[in-house]
């Protein structure tokens, strides 16, 4: 009688054992299934829109000449007397067209060609065209005077400079200027304002 006891007593020891096996490989089966079913990728959108603004700097914003002589010619393209060059550079996030005018620098005539400018790529940049609405690079062209129409009839060089690139490092235009003295000029300070005009190519 003892010993049916203690049988059936390990059999339902062996059978509880069992029974608590299964349940635990069950249990631990579905938490892996469950952590398996947690693990997932969602993407998500970032969205911006760069707005269009249209802002020209001048680095240079000065030209000196220093003493001139009557009747000579100087240009920045040689560095006459250390004169810098205007440097135009584009801080806006479009390219720009620029047109350049400017008030009287001489008293004595009110001739074009003694005043002029060129334009050309800035060093190290490739932004300017070479051929921008019929201006070329290298080439004097007259400034247009911005003072008086009856002495000079007002000619806009739309586009003298063209297409001028926005991207850091390639964003400049280099200005030279060219003045002739005239023969009758008289002498004292002579001082002009040179305007430049953007907008978007």
């Amino acid at each position: 009688m003892l010993e049916s006891s203690n049988k059936l007593a390990t059999t339902l020891f062996l059978l509880s054992l069992a029974i608590a096996l299964f349940g635990a490989w069950i249990l631990s089966s579905k938490a892996g299934f469950e952590t398996i079913g947690l693990v997932s990728n969602p993407t998500g959108t970032v969205s911006a829109s760069v707005q269009s603004t249209i802002d020209i700097f001048l680095k240079n914003a000065t030209v000196n000449f220093g003493a001139v002589q009557v009747g000579a010619s100087y240009d920045t393209s040689v560095n006459y007397s250390n004169a810098s060059q205007f440097l135009l550079r584009n801080d806006g996030s479009v390219k720009v067209n620029v047109t350049i005018t400017t008030t009287w620098l001489w008293t004595s005539v009110c001739v074009a060609s003694h005043f002029r400018f060129n334009v050309t790529n800035a060093s190290g940049n490739t932004s300017v065209p070479s051929n921008c609405n019929n201006y070329n690079q290298s080439t004097w062209y007259n400034i247009p005077n911005s003072d008086d129409l009856e002495c000079s009839p007002l000619i806009f060089p739309s586009g003298a400079v063209c297409n001028l690139n926005f991207s850091d490092g390639n964003d400049y235009a280099r200005i030279d200027i060219q003045v002739t003295v005239p023969t009758g000029e008289s002498a004292g300070s002579k001082t002009a304002t040179v305007t430049f005009t953007a907008s978007q190519a």
